[in-house]
């Protein structure tokens, strides 16, 4: 940091104005009641250019001069805190940003009763002073990146929606069409053949009426491509029980279902789920535009277990590779990284992990880890190492996945430096280079006789290869006692 005239906190604000507290190097010191009142600035081009003025003003500087020396603290608060930082950062000042939590804590020890916008400002107005430790400094990320980082956020999002209307619309199924979709997989559940069929049929009885072999007809006819035989008989044997099933509740009056209204919210829902899969496969297809623009993309794709979604995540999160000053900073920024607590010289192990960094990030790297210890040698190694000693297999992913994150930080970083050909090394336990082949070979080799350990020992299986299995859930589910877990 800098040599600072001014110290600036500013407490962002969505709807009502900024408000900023400015202390002088001098007076930053002084009791609390002394210091100036709170500054309000508008979200517009008045505001902003009241705020530099007035911050001139303070500094003692000439009109059309820098705000050298200025050091801005804020919260990343929503979208607004990267216009006031770039606005500030182009006029020269030093602009920082502190974590939420860090400031709540803060605040509370200036005043533990009382919470407004001047106190928030004072808080972070001090934070260069007391705690400059805790300040995160503001990097500008070239438009490139900025543009992939968003087009990713904005994919996820998306994902997320699609996958919530699939919840309520599988709620919804599993009233009408309960012993169907018990008999679906997960993937067949929305499936083209299985969208087709929702839409087409309101009722089960109306399947049934329809005969075995008109309805595998039909069947063929909206399915896309070649289908098994097993699935079409799945939706046909999975009808004709549900149409038996609610015979049997409409001979007993066990309950009143308006089949008409149900089949609205059905096609409702397919409808909203049809619309996200559009927009999604347009995000994607704007991805695909813009990695184009950066090439660091594919090389952080050589990892294990990072495809072409995860590699544009890994890519615009952990660019620019300046923002962290070695590995172990990189590694904290994952949130994948234990807390720490020593007193008198003592060490305390074995604590949870800080869950804090980017949730997206920490996503991806959870599901590449689980594909990169299957493939990557070392990576088996070390995560049967850990479930040897006890671990949970979330622990375990976990632990994997900041390996992963470190290995494409020295990728970028890497390529960052100007080498041009960057490549991913695969390697057996000892470090000596293999090709992917062997690699994977070697790998499997591992596990299996990890596996043979564990059923030697009576051990119940070991989670690690589950997700292999895509229906390996529901069938344990299944084998449980107390009904129906799908």
């Amino acid at each position: 940091m800098k040599h600072a005239k001014l110290y600036v906190g500013i407490d962002l604000a969505r709807r009502a104005n900024h408000k900023a507290v400015v202390l002088k190097a001098e007076r930053a010191a002084s009791p609390p009641a002394a210091r100036p009142k709170a500054l309000a600035f508008a979200h517009d081009r008045e505001g902003f250019l009241a705020l530099r003025d007035r911050l001139r003003a303070q500094a003692g500087a000439s009109a059309g001069s820098s705000l050298d020396g200025v050091v801005a603290n804020m919260e990343p608060t929503s979208g607004a805190w990267e216009v006031v930082a770039g606005f500030l950062r182009a006029q020269g000042a030093e602009v920082f940003f502190t974590r939420t939590d860090v400031v709540s804590a803060l605040r509370k020890v200036h005043s533990k009763f009382a919470k407004s916008d001047r106190i928030d400002g004072h808080t972070l107005a001090d934070i260069p002073i007391s705690f400059p430790q805790r300040l995160i400094p503001v990097v500008e990320v070239e438009e490139r990146v900025r543009t992939l980082r968003q087009l990713s956020a904005q994919r996820q999002r998306l994902v997320e929606d699609q996958t919530r209307w699939k919840s309520r619309l599988l709620a919804k199924l599993e009233v009408a069409w309960g012993p169907l979709v018990r008999r679906l997989t997960k993937e067949q559940r929305f499936s083209q053949l299985a969208c087709a069929f929702f839409k087409r049929f309101a009722h089960p009885r109306k399947v049934v009426a329809l005969g075995r072999e008109r309805f595998l007809a039909w069947c063929q006819t909206h399915a896309h491509g070649n289908t098994d035989p097993d699935t079409l008989e799945a939706f046909w044997q999975g009808a004709v029980q549900t149409a038996e099933l609610w015979t049997l509740l409409d001979d007993c009056q066990a309950i009143r279902v308006d089949w008409d209204c149900q089949h609205d919210l059905i096609l409702q829902d397919l409808r909203l789920i049809a619309i996200f899969e559009k927009e999604i496969q347009r995000t994607e297809a704007q991805i695909r535009q813009a990695r184009q623009d950066v090439p660091e993309c594919d090389v952080v794709e050589q990892l294990p277990g990072v495809g072409p979604v995860i590699s544009v995540t890994l890519t615009a999160l952990l660019l620019p590779t300046t923002r962290f000053a070695n590995a172990k900073k990189c590694g904290a920024y994952t949130g994948f990284t234990s807390r720490h607590k020593s007193s008198a010289d003592r060490e305390i192990q074995g604590l949870k992990i800080t869950k804090t960094g980017n949730r997206r990030l920490k996503r991806d790297l959870a599901l590449a880890a689980d594909v990169a210890m299957v493939h990557d040698p070392q990576l088996a190694d070390f995560a049967i190492r850990l479930l040897r000693r006890g671990k949970h297999y979330n622990k375990v992913r976990i632990a994997v996945g900041r390996k992963l994150a470190l290995r494409a930080f020295s990728l970028l970083k890497r390529y960052s430096a100007g080498q041009t050909n960057v490549a991913y090394l695969w390697g057996n336990l000892q470090g000596q280079p293999l090709d992917k082949r062997q690699a994977n070979a070697l790998a499997q080799h591992l596990w299996a006789v990890y596996h043979s350990e564990q059923e030697n020992k009576g051990s119940s299986p070991n989670p690690a290869l589950s997700w292999q299995s895509e229906d390996s859930t529901p069938q344990a589910l299944d084998e449980l006692p107390g009904g129906d877990h799908d």
